[in-house]
């Protein structure tokens, strides 16, 4: 086995239910991986700003994929950043607006944006995934880069939405990407820019190939880079879709799964068993 980059997905899958770790098992392993050379990188829908909340102790040090794969740092250093054209972005909010104001977000690199019509007790849920938000008069007002476009549905409205969506001319002519991320967030993002996309700057910087690549994930967020890489772990509590394009499978989240693979990866075994 040559594993020389760990890419994990954090909410259902590195995170339990509660939105904690083992921390002190999971350092254990770091300071061994980081011993070997080997890279570990958050890879998420998430903020990168509540991602790093996760890491306080090696924060500056690892590497993130955030906001479904535009936005990708490793360590304090801007790989890459990919937004919407302003006036494109425009468009997008104006058709949306009618039907999805009360749960639109725009997610720019140090906070998302949530216009008047977020009701209050969306906050609470919103808080978990968006630890620095901002409330505008009028979303339209934002002249920032916005790489990702956020809608905070309940999860028994998710499939009315995302149909919805599926009839936007955008959406048809792919100009924009829509995903479900779990717990009722559907993403609207860039075309192709996904986790394995924004995984596949840290292989050019640090020279790591597909095949030397371990990738674990629970939802369909996670799809193309378990699919892409070498390793590619399912988690026990993920997605059937995920499943059936993983060649592996692990524990679920609340059974720490992932810390699992680790201490195989670790090991240095050749076959791996549940």
């Amino acid at each position: 086995m040559s594993v020389k980059l760990i890419a994990v997905d954090m909410d259902s899958t590195f995170l339990k239910t509660d939105k904690t770790y083992n921390k002190p098992r999971f350092l254990k392993q770091y300071a061994e991986l980081k011993k070997r050379g080997i890279h570990f990188v958050a890879a998420s829908g998430n903020p990168l700003y509540t991602l790093k909340q996760y890491f306080p102790e090696i924060g500056n040090e690892i590497a993130y994929v955030a906001e479904n794969g535009v936005y990708v740092m490793d360590g304090d250093t801007e790989i890459n950043y990919s937004a919407f054209q302003p006036e494109f972005l425009k468009q997008i909010i104006a058709d949306l607006h009618p039907d999805f104001a009360e749960c639109m977000l725009l997610c720019a690199k140090h906070c998302g944006y949530m216009g008047p019509e977020i009701p209050e007790q969306s906050l609470a849920k919103l808080n978990i995934y968006f630890k620095k938000l901002q409330q505008v008069a009028d979303l339209q007002s934002i002249d920032e880069p916005i790489c990702k476009v956020t809608l905070n549905t309940y999860p028994s409205d998710e499939p009315a939405a995302l149909a919805l969506l599926k009839t936007k001319s955008y959406v048809i002519e792919q100009q924009v990407n829509i995903v479900s991320s779990g717990f009722g967030f559907i993403d609207l993002i860039l075309p192709n820019k996904h986790k394995a996309f924004g995984l596949s700057f840290l292989q050019k910087k640090w020279g790591i190939t597909d095949a030397e690549m371990l990738t674990i994930g629970d939802n369909y967020n996670d799809l193309q880079m378990v699919q892409q890489a070498g390793y590619g772990f399912a988690m026990a509590n993920a997605v059937p879709a995920l499943k059936q394009v993983a060649k592996y499978q692990t524990k679920s989240n609340d059974e720490e799964g992932v810390l699992d693979v680790i201490d195989w990866v670790l090991a240095g075994k050749q076959d791996w068993s549940l």
